[in-house]
């Protein structure tokens, strides 16, 4: 549970009219927090910005007041402003505050009746006049209270805890955690022991070393944007460097390596320069003040002009689970570049004479695009570009667990996918995020030595499995929870892919489950060792899986169509090193095997003995269709596998039976030819037959219909031997035309 308070909205000239004006617009959102207004895009834009949410879809969920003489709404709207109305000293005497609870807490309507009212005697406001409101519909409960901090008996503004105001509303929101046993945020400035506050440890320990907690809007600054702000830098890395120089000139030497500067401002001040922000040094530790510093360095020294600052890596800034921030900040960079140039360009076509406005009019072509405004905030920027899981990872990212990954020891490959079953590859500053397309939510990233799984899908953990044992060398480690471990094995065990999880117990599972395997035939492994390149559209190598209508033994087959995925080569030397395990029935006996080149020779021949049963089942399956093979431009074999199981696939397709296939398909296309010889001669008199038979019938001769095609041919060839004797034929009659 966090607590905020809210600042109003900008005033204006006439304090008379925007006191009246506050009271009226906040307590209209409090109670419609659906309807459109000026003041409510300013808390969504407020309330975006502190990282609490998309309140755009908010809804109202329960309302109360206190210390009114009215009962309704509209009359407690009219005292309130009213009371406002009376504090003529004070620019503003409404006070907005914002209980919000955790992702997941639902409280009841008397809860929250009882959260406000512990609000408000610990801040000794009990008896002002207040209007709340809880709002719904949003990622996170949370509560209005709009509180009259004016007293017309005592015609005076009540001041809360001496001034310290935020101190005393983290020590109600302590009080009220503690009451109902919600959840306390990770920052927490305040517990509760036994009954009692007292101060946690962090704060404490932040305390007790002189550093000050970070200002909120620092805080607002790290949940906008994923980045650490200009204070926190200070904190973790000048401070250090300032406690531990022995001198000046180390100092400012040593801060110079950051990227920071140590400047006197005035007569005793310092601030701490950051890419062109300051920051004061008394608002992060006493002990880099300029009084403590002179007391163990002496009188201070300016910086000497040999000095040069290192330019910051923007990355080192990032904060952890900000996945993606530096895109959404390069965006917010672009807005903001674009619109100081159209600032500009309408500051000069503005200008003295018309004629230097024309000539500052830009060029047709030099008109650059109007660009979209970027989402206020980074979680906001992760809902746009559909990456809700990393949203909700930024929200609680004080508390969430790793995500599941695959892990291994990743093998130098520079040829590495960067497509596999449609998942296609884009750089990014965590390493290569894998998505169906640029605008697709990420499903699965490539971390260097782990492939972490965003999106738990079928699809996406086999890619990733797949991917893992390409570059792991097939041998995979699954890091995660009971269910994401089991759910990975029998992905693996599916696809053929058991072999390559190096668990203990995923290794020992899958080779309990062998022999029942063994005597269904060896599963086709898609894991890929040496890649033979399928080229997608950018030039890049895919991987996809088994499956196409026709294979070739060369494993260059185009015979499938578009839709079909790529055929795959399955390396037996891979299968091995990937700890492929081999049937003991079939694989053959001998001593133990010390030398890694006799061991990958008896895993190639096991391979091949396996897959020896499956070839032959292939062909004779292919023989009982009447398949046959056909030869493409390189004079390489292919045949329809149409109606084979995988494995009968993979064994035509595997390198160690490709020239035995090869031999195979020639022996099948010589039998096919001497099967047609003799059927060519009788096909030859065939149309011999036809042909003399229409010239017969052109030249008006009678051919009895009954009469064999060898008659006929027959009878023509007298025919013939007739004309070539100089016999006149008969004329042609009646009949012969007819017929």
């Amino acid at each position: 549970m966090i607590v905020k308070h809210i600042p109003a909205r900008p005033a204006g000239r006439n304090a008379t009219i925007e006191r009246a004006r506050h009271a009226r617009n906040l307590v209209d959102y409090l109670r419609q927090p659906e309807k459109q207004s000026a003041e409510k895009d300013y808390q969504v834009a407020y309330m975006l910005r502190e990282g609490l949410g998309d309140t755009k879809g908010e809804r109202l969920f329960h309302i109360g007041a206190r210390n009114f003489v009215s009962t309704d709404i509209a009359g407690q709207r009219a005292e309130m402003i009213a009371i406002a109305q009376m504090a003529s000293r004070s620019p503003n005497p409404i006070d907005h505050w914002l209980l919000s609870w955790r992702e997941g807490e639902l409280p009841t309507p008397a809860e929250i009746d009882e959260t406000v009212t512990m609000f408000l005697e610990h801040l000794g406001v009990d008896n002002q006049p207040c209007i709340y409101a809880c709002h719904g519909d949003t990622d996170n409960r949370h509560v209005h209270l709009a509180l009259n901090r004016y007293d017309p008996l005592s015609e005076r503004m009540i001041e809360i805890n001496g001034g310290f105001t935020r101190e005393a509303a983290h020590q109600a929101i302590a009080l009220i955690v503690d009451r109902f046993g919600w959840q306390a945020e990770a920052d927490a400035r305040y517990d509760v022991v036994n009954g009692s506050l007292v101060m946690a440890a962090d704060a404490a320990a932040r305390q007790k070393a002189g550093c000050k907690p970070l200002c909120p809007k620092a805080t607002s600054f790290e949940n906008r944007t994923g980045y650490r702000s200009a204070q926190r830098i200070v904190q973790e890395d000048a401070v250090p460097r300032i406690k531990a120089a022995r001198s000046w000139n180390d100092l400012h030497a040593t801060l110079a390596e950051v990227g920071i500067r140590y400047d006197i401002v005035g007569t005793n001040g310092v601030t701490l320069t950051v890419d062109d922000e300051c920051v004061k040094a008394s608002s992060i530790d006493r002990a880099i003040t300029r009084t403590q510093v002179e007391k163990r360095l002496g009188p201070f020294e300016p910086r000497s002009e040999t000095i040069r600052d290192v330019s910051r890596n923007p990355n080192i800034d990032r904060l952890a689970e900000a996945f993606r921030a530096d895109e959404y900040r390069a965006e917010c960079e672009r807005w903001r570049q674009q619109q100081q140039i159209r600032r500009e360009q309408r500051s000069l076509l503005a200008g003295p004479t018309r004629e230097e406005g024309e000539q500052a009019r830009p060029a047709v072509g030099q008109v650059q695009p109007p660009l979209t405004r970027p989402p206020p905030n980074l979680e906001s920027w992760y809902y746009a570009r559909r990456e809700g899981a990393f949203a909700k990872r930024w929200r609680h990212r004080f508390d969430v667990e790793e995500v599941p990954h695959f892990s291994g020891v990743a093998q130098d490959m520079p040829d590495l996918p960067t497509s596999i079953d449609g998942y296609h590859g884009y750089p990014c500053s965590d390493g290569t995020r894998y998505a169906r397309g640029p605008e697709e939510p990420t499903a699965f990233i490539d971390r260097g030595p782990k492939i972490a799984i965003v999106i738990q899908d079928d699809e996406a953990m086999l890619a990733a499995l797949r991917l893992a044992a390409v570059k792991f060398d097939g041998k995979v480690t699954v890091n995660g929870n009971k269910q994401f471990r089991e759910r990975t094995f029998d992905i693996a065990q599916r696809h053929g892919l058991g072999h390559v999880l190096a668990d203990a117990d995923l290794a020992a599972k899958w080779r309990e489950l062998q022999p029942e395997a063994a005597s269904q035939g060896p599963k086709p492994s898609t894991v890929v060792r040496n890649l033979d390149a399928q080229t997608g559209e950018n030039g890049s190598r895919e991987i996809d899986g088994l499956g196409q209508s026709a294979i070739s033994a060369s494993l260059q087959s185009n015979t499938a169509s578009n839709s079909s995925p790529a055929n795959v080569s399955v390396n037996p030397a891979a299968l091995e090193v990937a700890g492929s395990q081999i049937d003991p029935a079939s694989a053959p006996q001998s001593e133990s095997v010390s030398d890694l080149s006799r061991a990958r020779a008896l895993a190639l021949a096991g391979e091949q003995q396996a897959l020896r049963q499956p070839w032959n089942r292939a062909f004779a399956k292919l023989g009982e269709m009447g398949r046959l093979p056909f030869c493409d431009e390189a004079g390489r074999w292919s045949i329809s596998t149409e109606g084979l199981t995988l494995a009968e696939c993979r064994a035509l397709s595997a390198p160690s039976q490709n020239s035995e296939t090869q031999k195979r398909f020639a022996e099948m296309n010589a039998h096919r030819l001497e099967s047609e010889a003799p059927m060519t001669e009788s096909s030859q008199v065939k149309k011999q037959s036809v042909l003399e038979l229409g010239r017969m019938v052109s030249a008006g001769n009678d051919v009895d219909p009954t009469h064999s095609h060898k008659d006929v041919l027959a009878s023509a060839r007298l025919s013939k031997a007739k004309d070539n004797l100089g016999e006149e034929l008969p004329e042609r009659g009646t009949r012969g035309k007819e017929r």
